[in-house]
């Protein structure tokens, strides 16, 4: 018993892949999964590490487990345990102006001629893009608000972003911008707690707590919560 009751004053480290410009989704991972351990007793520090470091850390048992990953993050990581449900699913949209343009998926885009930019930092965006694209209309910016300005004016044909983060910024540009639009998701991608091995005891405990936090409303609340500090950012 002496045992359990050291770990239950334990702080769980978990590694996120998302870059600093992400605050959304650096906060809304944070939130759910305080309140989860705190359910458990336990106390979380949700930390940021570049994606192949975090893997490797993980991997290693460095760190406790990461967060924010896909569903089929565990068939590369066999050292880990995927924790289901997901917490909340990551929303890629597609920002335009081209009157009419619709998009739903990645392959929407290939073959075209379209000038594509997309958030910085996102190493999948970056990826796939490069898969449908030539090198000469794919760049990069570090925030939405640039993403959607060039946009507007016309130096890029698309902007590829979270959904949440864009659509803030959207919101606040839309009276100078109003021709930019949401032009649909290129990708809807739920994301997982991943636990190291040496923790698979806690695994079915968080799951059914995070199952509960579904239900109760409580993961929305923190949904709203995060965005709701995007709000207080900087305009």
């Amino acid at each position: 018993m002496h045992g359990t009751a050291a770990i239950a004053r334990d702080t769980m480290l978990l590694a996120h892949p998302y870059p600093k410009e992400a605050t959304y989704a650096a906060r809304v991972l944070s939130l759910i999964c305080s309140e989860a351990f705190q359910q458990l007793n336990m106390d979380v520090e949700v930390r940021l590490y570049p994606p192949l470091r975090g893997a490797l850390e993980a991997e290693a048992g460095n760190v406790d487990g990461e967060v924010g990953r896909a569903y089929t993050y565990l068939d590369t990581h066999p050292h880990l345990i995927r924790v289901e449900p997901s917490l909340i699913s990551f929303r890629v949209a597609a920002f335009a102006r081209t009157p009419g343009l619709r998009i739903t998926g990645w392959d929407n885009l290939k073959g075209t001629a379209y000038r594509v930019e997309y958030r910085s930092g996102y190493s999948t965006f970056k990826a796939r893009l490069e898969q449908i694209l030539p090198p000469q209309q794919i760049s990069s910016v570090v925030d939405s608000k640039v993403g959607l300005q060039n946009v507007a004016l016309g130096r890029t044909d698309v902007f590829i972003d979270l959904e949440e983060n864009a659509q803030l910024q959207l919101g606040r540009l839309q009276n100078r911008y109003a021709h930019v639009y949401n032009a649909g998701l290129v990708q809807d991608t739920p994301v997982y707690i991943y636990l190291h091995k040496r923790h698979a005891a806690l695994a079915p405990r968080l799951a059914e707590i995070l199952s509960r936090m579904k239900a109760s409303g409580a993961i929305n609340r923190h949904i709203a919560t995060a965005l709701s500090d995007e709000h207080g950012g900087s305009p």
